[in-house]
């Protein structure tokens, strides 16, 4: 029982992790060169979500450990909705905005009980920050579950004016429409403008050479019609470069189809894929069985009692 807690447990996070509303470039920086999007509805209410949604009210002791994060901490992970978060590519810098999960006065509470946090105002809103720690951090809690986040206020001040559509937004790039576009419901998003993000960081030298070749790119993750697609787009600064990259996906494609050829699990599991190139664009699709998925968590479960 022990194990199968723990399993449950820890896919629920992964499922809360990469599942809430469809991406709102309104809440992404002007000048962001990379964003991720998490919309925890969309997978929560996928076969998959459900699914372990199902398994997990039918264990006492997992829903008790749910109900003491909620009541001790104000976690509530049936809660959390979306989560957003964008940067121009600067390490460990970039605003977070999270809607749902938290339980804003326990946060508060707690925020003003540690002693070393400082509180700040940025018009009506309080900002709690700290420079403790490997990285600083500071973030406010807003109206109707919604927290910003960033390294400091200047961070959270502007994460605070997007929040309520008051300041310049990301525009938006051709390979994110794509993205979006390409998957039903999608509950994960990645993108990444590498052209810009590599000017205002500092990149280990053995992977620099590597990322001059890439312009943009992006995956979005989403379940529709019993199958989990995954797709990723990447452009190239030049044909020749995309080439490299196709002849390279291919390669461990074709890896992948050999060992399924001899492990029937994994050919039950994938269902599909696909590589196109056209030019300096390169798109790449998976199809993954949700009922695989249910069905091997299954077994492991009954395993483990």
């Amino acid at each position: 029982m022990k194990k199968t807690l723990l399993s449950l447990l820890g896919l629920g996070f992964a499922l809360v992790s990469i599942s809430g509303k469809p991406l709102d470039l309104s809440k992404v920086s002007s000048n962001a060169n990379w964003l991720m999007h998490m919309d925890f509805d969309a997978m929560r209410n996928s076969e998959v979500g459900v699914f372990m949604r199902d398994k997990m009210d039918k264990i006492p002791e997992a829903m008790d450990r749910m109900e003491q994060m909620k009541d001790k901490y104000g976690v509530d992970l049936e809660g959390f909705s979306y989560l957003t978060m964008s940067g121009t590519g600067e390490k460990h810098k970039g605003i977070a905005i999270m809607k749902g999960g938290l339980d804003p006065d326990m946060v508060i509470d707690f925020a003003e009980s540690r002693g070393e946090l400082e509180v700040s105002r940025i018009g009506k809103q309080t900002v709690y920050s700290s420079d403790r720690g490997r990285h600083s951090m500071a973030f406010a809690a807003l109206k109707k579950g919604v927290f910003v986040g960033g390294p400091d206020a200047d961070y959270v001040s502007e994460g605070i004016m997007l929040s309520k559509g008051k300041t310049a937004s990301y525009n938006g790039h051709p390979i994110l429409e794509i993205l979006t576009n390409s998957v039903e419901d999608p509950g994960f998003i990645v993108f990444a403008d590498v052209s810009g993000a590599v000017k205002n960081t500092e990149i280990d030298s053995r992977v620099m050479p590597m990322l001059e070749k890439v312009k943009a790119g992006g995956m979005v993750i989403g379940e529709s019609k019993g199958l989990i697609q995954v797709v990723a787009v990447v452009e190239t600064t030049s044909e020749e470069t995309s080439k490299q990259v196709e002849a390279m996906i291919r390669g461990g494609m074709a890896m992948i189809d050999m060992r399924a050829a001899q492990d029937k699990r994994l050919d039950r599991f994938m269902q599909g894929h696909s590589i196109k190139r056209d030019g300096k664009m390169i798109w790449m699709k998976m199809k993954l069985s949700s009922d695989e998925i249910m069905d091997h968590l299954e077994k492991e479960m009954k395993k483990s009692v």
